[in-house]
């Protein structure tokens, strides 16, 4: 099948790179990615922590929007419990009228403890400050009366003016990746990673479950992308040699939060630091452009989705490290292919 392509970007700080610089750089590869063909751009959030240098994704991606004009705009995800909701609708909205109708909004509840507890929230009432917070940014954007009012158990409102509403009616596609059986009942867009098999099976659950015209996502037809790290060079042997540097610098930067409170980050995407093991269920996958290119049309044959997801920049993979191997992949993979 013919692929669509994307990127996953926590904009990791290696340390002792300029911010601004750090920003312009990824930025030139969204504007590059849209050139290439890409269809979305993808940005985490993190807090207080080097695995995200840019932890305010509204601020960032509208930059973003003001350099480009076709690749969509996509958080993945906003932590929801972190927001006042009226004040995320309004900015959400904002979102989508910069980006004229390219923003998709990702939310969750957001699975790191120890940045709940620097935040000062409770991690026992996430899911419920999710939910609630989700049910009043969706309400509030398609409020026509002029007045809303929600009475919830964190948040209450009355007669409140909406002044705003997004550019897409009644509001952007949404996203929730983490649980797929949850994405699956609320109709919306979702991720999954490792082996192929596994992206497949989850495409495979998700579709089961999946009922058109239902749950919030009802809007949109939603997708299930493949999401995996990225690294090309020239030989095999070159990029295994260099992403498995970089995989210790991004453990690193994962666990760092962790490792202060002594605890250990749920379905660490790192494998605790072990990259033969993450090579092995294809966490990460490094090569020749060739032997990307025969991941990639593995991919279109196997797991039932048409959107592959590469993270390019991670650990210390910044620059001119960075743009090579974005280049190898949309010269020589995503350009024959997409």
């Amino acid at each position: 099948m013919a692929l669509r392509f994307g990127i996953f970007d926590q904009l990791e700080q290696p340390g002792g790179v300029p911010m601004h610089q750090l920003y312009a750089d990824h930025i030139e590869m969204v504007v590059k990615a849209e050139q290439a063909g890409f269809w979305g751009y993808h940005k985490s959030e993190h807090h207080m922590i080097p695995l995200d240098a840019a932890p305010s994704i509204n601020l960032y991606l509208a930059a973003v929007a003001q350099h480009t004009s076709k690749i969509r705009l996509c958080s993945l995800v906003h932590l929801l419990p972190f927001y006042h909701p009226l004040r995320l609708a309004e900015e959400l909205c904002m979102l989508d009228h910069l980006s004229l109708g390219r923003f998709e909004f990702g939310y969750g509840k957001g699975i790191s403890i120890p940045e709940h507890i620097l935040w000062g929230l409770t991690a026992d009432e996430a899911v419920e400050r999710t939910e609630e917070a989700l049910d009043i940014v969706l309400a509030a954007m398609q409020c026509t009366s002029g007045d809303f009012d929600y009475d919830g158990k964190f948040w209450s409102f009355a007669k409140v003016p909406i002044e705003f509403a997004p550019y897409q009616r009644p509001y952007m596609p949404l996203w929730r990746p983490g649980t797929l059986a949850a994405a699956a009942e609320q109709g919306v867009s979702t991720m999954a990673g490792g082996p192929l098999a596994m992206v497949a099976k989850a495409v495979a659950d998700y579709q089961a479950i999946y009922r058109p015209g239902t749950g919030v996502g009802r809007h949109h037809t939603p997708t299930v992308g493949g999401i995996r790290r990225i690294y090309v060079a020239p030989t095999d042997a070159e990029a295994e040699a260099r992403a498995r540097a970089a995989w210790a610098n991004f453990s690193l930067n994962l666990t760092k939060l962790f490792r202060r409170y002594e605890m250990t980050p749920p379905n660490d995407p790192t494998l605790g630091g072990d990259f033969d093991k993450a090579l092995a269920v294809q966490a990460v996958v490094v090569g020749s452009p060739q032997t990307m290119r025969e991941h990639v049309e593995q991919f279109a044959a196997e797991t039932g989705t048409d959107y592959f997801v590469g993270t390019f920049a991670w650990g210390d993979i910044i620059g001119d490290d960075l743009r090579r191997s974005f280049d190898l992949f949309a010269e020589h993979v995503a350009t024959p292919l997409g």
